[in-house]
């Protein structure tokens, strides 16, 4: 049972802290706030006001919590994890619509806020860990990969326009530049695609995990990539697809309230927008080109399902196929997969033969 509660409101320069102690449902003493740098002197001042607030409790007994904000919050989870200490890092989200009506927008208040969320919410708390330092290599290298790619894109949107432009000095100038420009661009994503490769082949987890990700026709070295990063090479979410799935934003759920209420199953737009649209392309390349996922899809447009509804259906399946291979430590094949997406009489028919 923890006693003493820290809420961060971290920003870019500084962070906000408030500090309640409390055991069970009873809060004792005043809430104490305080300001401190981002970085490392910010962090060592913060700990020893923390350890002064701390009256009788122990290190054991405090949990810090703070907002998901990126690189922001990044340097003192690391910090405070390499000092033992518990740190929960939460959706803004789920703290912001938990906590009831708030009248004050103020970085005191944020940070009264989230630690009144650590104690009232603190049996759910999952704690910080951070990446391993390859798979922390592998996040750079694979988000670097993505800007470049998404600068490609703009520079050839950008030729593309000036191609139906009437020919003077300065549209031929944009055009050569934009080639060139491109050209470089598309030196710089091979080598990503090189470091990349190199990343995964030197780390005996990452190695394995990703050649059984890769195993499944249809799933390539983004993809791979994407799965191991944001899922901590599969330590995150518990193995557990369903979690993964609603993670990607794929895993749908419908509204039932009431008699006048009644909306079908549909995916959310709370979700990680480009490791949805990997996870997409991966989708359409296994209806091409995997024989048993081309199958499936073809079984529900037969039974009158949308386009967009069975695509959707195919990244929960390639999901769950991915966890199970990585749970069993297996590689893809038919077989299995037949296997796994028989009925339970052709199983008891399967085994018995």
């Amino acid at each position: 049972m923890k006693k003493l509660f820290i809420g961060i409101d971290f920003a870019k320069e500084k962070f906000d802290a408030a500090i309640i102690e409390a055991c069970g449902l009873k809060e004792f003493g005043n809430r104490e706030y305080s300001t401190f740098t981002n970085d490392k002197k910010g962090y060592r001042q913060f700990f020893k006001w923390v350890k002064t607030n701390a009256d009788k409790s122990v290190e054991n007994e405090w949990l810090f919590c703070g907002e998901d904000t990126g690189s922001c919050s990044l340097g003192l989870s690391k910090w405070l994890y390499g000092k033992g200490l518990d740190i929960w890092i939460e959706n803004a989200y789920s703290i912001k619509h938990s906590s009831g009506i708030q009248r004050v927008k103020s970085d005191k208040a944020d940070s009264s806020m989230i630690a009144e969320y650590a104690w009232r919410h603190q049996d759910k708390a999952v704690l910080f860990e951070p990446l391993s330092e390859s798979l922390s290599q592998l996040r750079e290298v694979f988000l670097y990969r993505h800007k470049l790619v998404q600068q490609h894109i703009a520079m050839d949107v950008r030729k593309q326009d000036k191609e139906a432009a009437e020919p003077s000095k300065a549209i031929s100038f944009i055009k050569r530049k934009s080639k060139h420009l491109m050209s470089e661009i598309d030196n710089a994503i091979k080598e990503c695609d090189l470091m990349i490769d190199r990343i995964i082949e030197s780390d005996a987890e990452l190695k394995e995990n990703y050649a059984i990700i890769t195993s499944i026709k249809g799933v390539a070295r983004q993809n791979g990539a994407c799965l191991l990063i944001f899922t901590n090479n599969f330590r995150r979410f518990d193995l557990d697809a369903r979690k993964i799935a609603c993670y990607y934003g794929v895993a749908p759920f419908g509204k039932d309230s009431g008699t006048s209420i009644h909306s079908p199953a549909k995916t959310s737009h709370f979700a990680n927008k480009l490791i949805k649209s990997l996870l997409g392309q991966a989708a359409h390349c296994a209806k091409k080109f995997n024989p048993e996922i081309r199958e499936y899809y073809n079984r529900l447009i037969g039974r009158g399902k949308k386009p967009q509804v069975a695509l959707n259906n195919v990244k929960n399946k390639l999901i769950r196929i991915i966890v199970a291979l990585v749970r069993k430590k297996v590689y893809y094949d038919p077989k299995t997969y037949m296997f796994y997406n028989a009925k339970f009489t052709d199983v008891k028919k399967m085994l018995n033969s």
